[in-house]
């Protein structure tokens, strides 16, 4: 927690997300929790070590957890409203690439999800590791490296009118950790930030833009050149 509140303190991010949390019950909250942020966590609910997900939202944006109906495992969801009145959707996930975990891999439901969020219509930003080991972004159609099970996800993501927007290798040489949205133009100046302390995968920064409401003050300013005096 130390590492991490040094980052915070000097990045002073809006939204954090946090993957392979390594939480479970015994650790309270308040061991978690950051200043000035609403703290969002899902343990990893069997059993075993590793996995776990958390997500802190900054206090000011009032964010409110929510649940999907899907039952991808490993996921944290909440949302805040813009300053016009629209929901934004905030979800941390990840997936193990360990199949005795859940007894499976956990693909058809990790593309649960991304159905959802579709049949549901909702604006949002989904980050995580996935676990798909994607060389470049998007992925060559000759790539052999691919799975068809990482195939079958961009096909999902694709079939939704999804936007990726990870294109650096973010562990090794390949793309593991993903950032998708709804709409193509909400993420900017995404870049990573090397390595956070203990990790083999590195951070990442970007800019989330939501919608907001400009105010334009008018005033009536009368023309004397015109008035014949």
């Amino acid at each position: 927690m130390d590492d991490l509140e040094a980052w915070v303190s000097d990045l002073n991010p809006d939204i954090i997300g946090v993957t392979e949390s390594w939480a479970k019950p015994s650790i309270l909250d308040s061991e978690l929790a950051l200043a000035g942020y609403d703290l969002f966590r899902r343990d990893r609910p069997v059993d075993r070590e590793g996995g776990g997900v958390l997500l802190y939202i900054r206090s000011e944006l009032n964010a409110i957890q929510c649940e999907l109906s899907n039952s991808f495992p490993e996921q944290v969801w909440c949302y805040f409203e813009d300053t016009n009145n629209v929901k934004c959707y905030i979800g941390v996930c990840y997936r193990t690439p360990n199949a005795e975990i859940f007894g499976s891999p956990n693909h058809h439901l990790l593309q649960d999800v991304l159905k959802e969020l579709g049949t549901t219509k909702k604006h949002f930003m989904l980050m995580g590791d996935f676990n798909y080991r994607f060389m470049s972004w998007p992925p060559h159609s000759d790539d052999n490296v691919i799975t068809r099970d990482a195939g079958d996800f961009c096909e999902c993501v694709d079939d939704n009118f999804y936007t990726q927007h990870v294109d650096i290798h973010t562990r090794n040489d390949a793309i593991l950790d993903l950032v998708i949205t709804d709409e193509p133009d909400m993420i900017h100046d995404l870049v990573d930030i090397g390595l956070f302390p203990g990790s083999d995968h590195k951070a990442l920064t970007w800019k989330l833009e939501v919608v907001t409401t400009h105010e334009t003050s008018t005033r009536q300013i009368r023309d004397y050149g015109k008035s014949g005096l």
